[in-house]
Formats: structure tokens, sequence, C-alpha cells
């Protein structure tokens, strides 16, 4: 009896053991992966071939870099840096946002788009994008430009600006935008574009359209990217 309680014991230590070992092998490589883009906030942990993690992709500290465009006879736009933010995510390290101001030549269905200098490559599956973004009960419509793993560009219904002040808006990725396939890794996962907003002639009035944008996240499956063998060649030459 008792040599079978110290054969269960030593079993379950074994099993403790291994599983610490595991988890700080895989917080090393999630560490090494993210060493391009930071990870914010990790979300859910080692389970269900799933490891989701909350990268920051844009805080918007650089935003005087931005563009913004629209065809000339709907109106005027420009993109700067301005100071400010929501309390949740304003620090000494993110106090700028990024600021937009439209003005329109006539009352029509125009729209704008709102570009960063390049491209934003995401790693892993995106599940997610988060922002913070400034409404001003317009029923303008938000949207945001993705190309997904194949190079083809997408655009995803956000949702109207009928809010007051400062929001953190949630944009799930639908499936129907493919961001893997099972023989690929290298390029899996979606690259940002952008913004765009689609205007409702009802809401262009004789005053300025403004927009503020804040502390862009991705929630990403990296899953595949952490666990692939160190040594797999990479496709990518």
């Amino acid at each position: 009896m008792r040599f079978r309680w110290i054969t269960g014991g030593i079993t379950l230590l074994v099993i403790i053991v291994t599983a610490v070992a595991f988890s700080q092998n895989a917080s090393e490589k999630a560490a090494g992966l993210t060493s391009q883009m930071p990870v914010v906030d990790t979300n859910a942990g080692l389970g269900g071939n799933q490891l989701l993690q909350r990268f920051l992709v844009e805080d918007f500290e650089s935003a005087g870099e931005w563009s913004s465009f629209m065809p000339r006879d709907y109106g005027v736009t420009m993109a700067m840096l301005r100071e400010g933010g929501p309390m949740k995510v304003t620090n000494d390290a993110n106090k700028y946002v990024l600021g937009v101001k439209t003005e329109f030549m006539k009352r029509d269905w125009g729209w704008m788009t709102i570009t960063p200098p390049k491209p934003i490559k995401i790693p892993g599956i995106t599940k997610a994008l988060n922002v913070w973004v400034v409404g001003r009960n317009y029923k303008h419509k938000m949207l945001i430009i993705l190309r997904d793993f194949l190079g083809r560009m997408k655009f995803v219904d956000v949702e109207k600006l009928i809010w007051t002040g400062w929001k953190m808006v949630t944009i799930q990725i639908p499936l129907t935008i493919e961001q893997d396939n099972y023989k690929i890794t290298e390029e899996r996962g979606i690259t940002f574009l952008g913004f765009r907003i689609d205007f409702d002639p009802e809401d262009i009035l004789g005053t300025p359209f403004y927009i503020y944008f804040d502390y862009l996240t991705a929630d990403t499956d990296v899953f595949t990217e952490v666990n692939q063998n160190p040594d797999d060649m990479w496709d990518n030459w």
C-alpha cells in the first residue's frame, strides 16, 4: 500500500514538472515571436490548439505619418497628430491620437480613407481588432480595409458612428476573409490597410466633420507560429 502511494506521488510530481517546463517553453517562444510587435495582454493560454494573444498594432504616437484621402468632388480632408485620448489607455507612453478633419463640398454619398504610412502585417490568425474611436452621433458608417493572405483587398463593415465621445470598437474578423492555408505558414494572417468612412448625405452639414482614433489592437491566434518546429525551413526566400 505504501509502495503504491509513493509511486503515485512520484508520477504526479513528474506530471507537474513537465507541465511547468512546457508552459515556460511556450512563453519563451511567444516572447521571441512578438519581438517586432509588443504583446499588450495575453487573454488565453494553451489549449484547444489555440494560443490567443492581444497585440498592439498602432498607438498613433506617430500619427502625423498617417494620411487621409477623399475625392475632391466631395470635399477636402486632412489627418494630423493631436494630443489627448481615452482615459483608460492614456499615459506618459500614449498621449497622442490620430485626428481627421473633413470639409464637404456638396451633400452626397461620399467616402474617405485613412491609411498608415505603410501596410501593417498582423502575425497569426486575427480573431478581432479593437480600436478607440470618437463619435459625434453621425450616421456615417465606419469600415476597415484589410488584405487577406492571398493579397486581395477586403472591406469589413464596423458600425455607424452613432455615439458621443470615446468608445472602444471591436471588429470581429469574418470567416469569409481567408487568412491561411494548411500548406503555408509564413504568409498566414491579414494585413491592416486602414479605415474607410462612408458618408450619409443626410448628416453632411455646413460644419466640418471630425473623427479621432487611438490604440488599435488585435486579438490573434499564434499557436502555429509558437509551435513550429525550430529546425523547420522558412519558405520566404
